[in-house]
């Protein structure tokens, strides 16, 4: 597997580097943004895509919100409604076409990976189309001559509508695999199989739900590249705003004996509310009325996805159920073999089967509080989830039942941890004080309050501030979180440049646990030899990337794992 530091070796050897003690390990981070290059053709610039962004407005929110990767996309052209509009998307250009200008390209852009999608007006033209492999292989040659330390992910092009022009696509992509093998800078992403009619705008391009499974494609993609050990959520959603919002409410898939939890309701609820929430405003509600004792369930939609699992994929969220009948509630993933995670016999943390009517009767789940549920995928692994819904199911009992869910992710980083107890942020709204805000809403309880969204952050501009957090006992300190400015949707010029981290048992004395320089990202995860700790402190020794005082801390995390 190719690393960040493999991947970006000519920027790292310029930049410093995080600084841990000797034998920590940490997400690399960067002293600047990735560069990342999508090059192609109409499809790249965003046609048949409502607002022109093709793929990359939503791949863009997985990599820095989700990830918390410092992207700067480049290229010459412009389009889309996202916070980075550069591409290199050429309506109507063939391979040939491509290859007389990306020399320029990169030479003024100079990208760390290049997304190429190239070769459908090859096919809708029929041009020369028996030697478009061979183009393919002169236009990799020379992207690797002009750019020799990027990584070079390219697609199985998307299908065509046309049944002559989808035969030629078939054959074009599978020419691609050869033409990748003797070159090993350049990694095969598969955009064709998994994007159906229903996905397509028009003959060539896709709208606006094809776009999005390609953004998911090409981010699983990018993990060998930009993860280095980082949290690389497939998924992950408060429901807060700014964040993967619910597909669907009040839909069922499937649906016997669940009515209304009110007289006046048809059927099984589910939709967001800011009603209670783990963490920030809003979680997912959930509510019914069990009709029978003698077999009940409703599987309800909630999101529309496509995520290739991992042998290191992972479900985690928090349930809050508010009577006994709301323990049979569980989160479920459909794929698209037409398989779900309630029937593949995979367990939560305790051993209790993924499955609706199996959490119930588990015994794990209490009512009125958060309950952390957790299952590893891994066996899944090569699956892909096509939908995740919310389901009940109950063999025998009767009557009303409602809940929460909140903070579900769709993890693929290795980083899981083992304890359930060790996934426990254990800074979460505990207290916390810091040197002077920028302004009274921006105190140091924003900065542990579990919310991003909402400008809910702690803002200083004093010269070498700290915040520190009293944890209530003294714990294990394995894992450090920050989210920083463009974690919360500012820009990644405000992310902090340089900070230390200090561990205490009593407020006193204080201990470097780790020491993080030339930072660009809007989320650093580091992971040091374990401390023992009551109070956690952040010490800001360069605020902006610029140098200048002003720290946004959005959230600090603190792990036992």
């Amino acid at each position: 597997m190719r690393t960040l530091s493999r991947l970006l070796a000519a920027a790292l050897a310029a930049a410093a580097t995080l600084l841990v003690p000797a034998t920590a390990h940490a997400a690399p981070v960067t002293g600047r943004p990735v560069r990342i290059m999508p090059l192609g053709d109409s499809i790249t610039w965003g046609e048949g895509s409502s607002t022109t962004s093709s793929y990359r407005a939503d791949l863009w929110q997985r990599l820095t919100g989700g990830a918390g990767l410092a992207v700067d996309y480049v290229g010459s052209a412009r389009s889309g409604s996202l916070p980075d509009t550069d591409n290199e998307g050429h309506s109507g250009w063939r391979i040939d076409q491509i290859i007389a200008s990306v020399d320029g390209w990169l030479a003024t852009a100079r990208p760390d990976v290049v997304l190429l999608h190239i070769g459908t007006n090859d096919m809708n033209q029929n041009y020369e189309v028996a030697s478009a492999p061979a183009r393919l292989g002169t236009l990799l040659d020379r992207i690797h001559a002009g750019a020799p330390s990027a990584v070079v992910l390219v697609a199985q092009i998307v299908p065509a509508l046309d049944a002559t022009i989808d035969a030629r696509v078939d054959s074009f992509n599978a020419a691609v695999p050869p033409v990748l093998a003797s070159r090993a800078y350049a990694r095969l992403v598969d955009l064709n199989t998994t994007i159906t009619t229903a996905d397509m705008r028009d003959t060539l391009h896709p709208g606006d739900a094809g776009y999005t499974k390609m953004a998911d494609l090409w981010y699983a993609a990018l993990e060998a590249e930009l993860g280095g050990g980082r949290d690389w959520p497939l998924l992950r959603t408060g429901l807060e705003p700014g964040e993967t919002a619910t597909t669907w409410t009040d839909t069922a898939e499937a649906a016997v004996n669940v009515g209304g939890y009110q007289a006046n309701l048809a059927g099984m609820e589910t939709g967001p509310r800011a009603e209670t929430s783990r963490g920030g405003a809003n979680a997912l509600m959930y509510s019914g009325n069990d009709l029978s004792a003698s077999g009940s369930y409703s599987y309800m939609r909630v999101f529309d996805t496509h995520l290739r699992l991992s042998a290191a994929s992972v479900l985690t969220y928090w349930i809050y159920p508010q009577q006994a009948n709301g323990t049979y509630v569980a989160v479920d993933l459909s794929f698209t073999d037409g398989t779900s995670l309630r029937d593949s016999g995979a367990a939560d943390q305790y051993g209790v089967r993924a499955h609706p009517q199996f959490q119930g009767e588990g015994g794990r789940l209490a009512v009125n509080r958060w309950n952390l549920v957790r299952v590893n995928l891994g066996a899944l692994a090569g699956r892909t989830v096509d939908r995740v819904h919310l389901g009940y199911d109950q063999p025998a009992g009767t009557g009303p039942f409602r809940g929460y869910v909140d903070d579900l992710a769709v993890t693929g980083s290795t980083r899981q941890a083992a304890d359930p107890a060790a996934a426990v942020n254990l800074a979460l709204k505990h207290p916390a004080t810091a040197s002077p805000a920028c302004a009274p809403a921006e105190d140091a309880a924003r900065a542990a309050d579990g919310a991003t969204a909402g400008n809910s952050k702690w803002c200083t501009g004093t010269s070498g501030a700290t915040w520190q957090t009293d944890l209530g006992a003294a714990t294990t300190v394995r894992t450090v979180v920050v989210r920083h400015a463009s974690s919360g949707g500012e820009q990644n010029a405000w992310n902090t440049r340089a900070y230390r981290i200090q561990t205490s048992t009593d407020a006193t004395t204080w201990t470097t646990f780790a020491t993080v320089t030339a930072n660009a990202d809007g989320i650093t995860t580091t992971t040091a030899p374990p401390a023992t700790a009551r109070h956690v402190r952040l010490v800001i020794d360069a605020g902006q990337q610029d140098g200048g005082p002003t720290a946004r801390i959005y959230e600090v995390e603190v792990y036992s794992a």
